[in-house]
């Protein structure tokens, strides 16, 4: 683009020189930081999922009317229901808490096409609440470095979800849909048969294009059966991106942040 000045008469002021590649450029860099600034805060929790956060998963206070469609596949007894979500609570006994590094990379596909890449510590204490903390972040993050999740709280699930369960041969799919209406239309779990690891999470939306995806890898460190890789596609607010989390340096059974106490109303029990 050439560069091009104009002047512009001033009525009786003196005149005014337009540097229009000048302009265009400093317009463009402005919007740019508009953008950002609107996209960051949707990215920020879509990388919250991308590492197994709730933050989006579960509903908001307020009565729910919305009804679910009807899981495809058998539907069990709530006895089943239960017997599954108390093999994923029985998992790794002897084990209360593990503080482990983390590092969470997250690609947006679209425009601005944000990459953060974080890096930090994971806290996690039974049966599943999480803190993760990433003491450095782009400004475009608005100073999120801390971040509190529950997604793998199973004890909770019975409280917040009506809960349907699916066999299939290898695994076992808790359809889970939120009993206090918010974003979230449906949580599904896919729960290994043999060993009761949450390979898979869904999370699907009211607003119908939005979705997000969670799959996650287990090893066996120290004799503890833990998360050490995780990978996620999300699709919120027109925003498309990637995300891959891996966890490493295992120290089990010490000192951890302590989780924000659940909130005595009902209505917010639910909330993280």
């Amino acid at each position: 683009m050439k560069s091009t000045w104009e002047r512009i008469p001033g009525n009786g002021k003196p005149s005014i020189s337009v540097y229009y590649k000048e302009m265009f450029n400093i317009g463009l860099r402005k919007c740019v930081r508009a953008l950002k600034s609107l996209v960051a805060p949707v990215l920020a929790l879509g990388f919250v999922f991308a590492i197994g956060f709730a933050g989006l998963a579960q509903p908001s206070p307020s009565v729910s009317h919305a009804v679910a469609p009807a899981p495809k596949g058998q539907a069990t007894s709530a006895s089943s229901v239960d017997e599954v979500i108390d093999m994923v609570l029985d998992r790794n006994s002897g084990l209360r808490s593990y503080e482990a590094h983390a590092t969470l990379n997250v690609r947006q596909l679209n425009f601005p096409w944000l990459s953060p890449v974080l890096e930090g510590k994971v806290y996690y204490t039974k049966p599943g609440y999480e803190v993760y903390d990433f003491p450095h972040t782009p400004s475009y993050l608005q100073g999120i470095t801390k971040v509190e999740g529950a997604v793998g709280l199973a004890n909770r699930w019975r409280h917040c979800y009506d809960i349907t369960l699916e066999t299939r041969p290898d695994s076992y799919v808790l359809h889970m849909v939120p009993k206090i209406l918010g974003e979230v239309a449906q949580m599904d779990v896919s729960i290994d048969k043999k060993s009761g690891e949450e390979t898979f999470f869904n999370w699907s939306y009211h607003q119908q294009t939005d979705s997000v995806q969670l799959w996650q890898t287990y090893s066996n460190v120290g004799g503890y059966d833990v998360v050490t890789s995780q990978a996620a596609d999300i699709t919120k607010h027109l925003i498309r991106a990637k995300a891959t989390g891996t966890f490493d340096a295992f120290q089990f059974n010490v000192p951890v942040p302590t989780p924000t106490a659940t909130p005595s109303n009902p209505l917010h029990q639910c909330d993280n």
